[in-house]
């Protein structure tokens, strides 16, 4: 679709202010072929304005929204600059203050490593006297249970040679006391039968029988 050609606007309005022109100079009652198309061009040149009037007010509106826009970015630069120096401060203090937490660790570290060592070198040295005191104590012990070992040995033999002589003598104690019971009963023995025949022997004798039993009763002399 196409515009229809139509003639120059100050044509236009001087053929409908003229009234000596055709249009008036004919029948008034019968539509003239421009009417339709001006009404046109007069709603468009309406859009037209009504257009151009919001295009320039969104226009002095986004002006106004950049300039805020611009001061809104020059303050968050500003801010950013100032919080890039405090950032920059604050991360030169920490570098700092980690610089010194490490060496004051690392002297620390130091320390404890130097004192564990003594630690361990002085509880190597207890041990170690430990170890020696331990093994003379050992070696006294076996020297005193050898010493021991040897007194009860010597103790057992004499005690056993003690024990023997003991027995002998016993043996020879029990030797001769069997003798001399025995000599006893030999004895008693004896002694029984001499009785014996001395009882038997007894009847027989008496002081009629004896010539000398006279004399000791003064009946007889010499």
């Amino acid at each position: 679709w196409t515009w229809p050609s139509i003639p120059p606007s100050g044509t236009a309005m001087a053929m409908y202010n003229n009234p000596m022109s055709p249009r008036f100079m004919g029948d008034l009652t019968e539509p003239h072929g421009f009417d339709k198309p001006y009404q046109v061009i007069k709603r468009l040149q309406a859009d037209v304005q009504e257009l151009r009037a919001a295009f320039q007010a969104e226009q002095q509106q986004r002006a106004v929204e950049v300039n805020q826009l611009r001061q809104e970015v020059s303050v968050l630069k500003e801010q950013l600059n100032k919080e890039c120096q405090e950032r920059h401060a604050i991360c030169h203090q920490t570098v700092q203050d980690l610089g010194i937490l490490r060496s004051e660790k690392i002297q620390a570290i130091d320390e404890l490593r130097s004192q564990f060592t003594a630690a361990v070198h002085q509880l190597n040295t207890l041990i170690q006297d430990e170890i020696r005191d331990r093994k003379a104590d050992c070696s006294l012990r076996d020297t005193r249970e050898a010493s021991e070992r040897s007194e009860r040995q010597s103790d057992m033999g004499n005690l056993r040679q003690e024990f023997g002589n003991h027995k002998k003598i016993s043996d020879a104690f029990r030797d001769d006391t069997v003798n001399s019971i025995n000599n006893l009963n030999h004895d008693v023995e004896m002694i029984a039968t001499t009785l014996c025949k001395v009882s038997t022997t007894k009847g027989t004798l008496s002081s009629d029988n004896l010539l000398c039993a006279k004399y000791f009763s003064g009946r007889g002399s010499l």
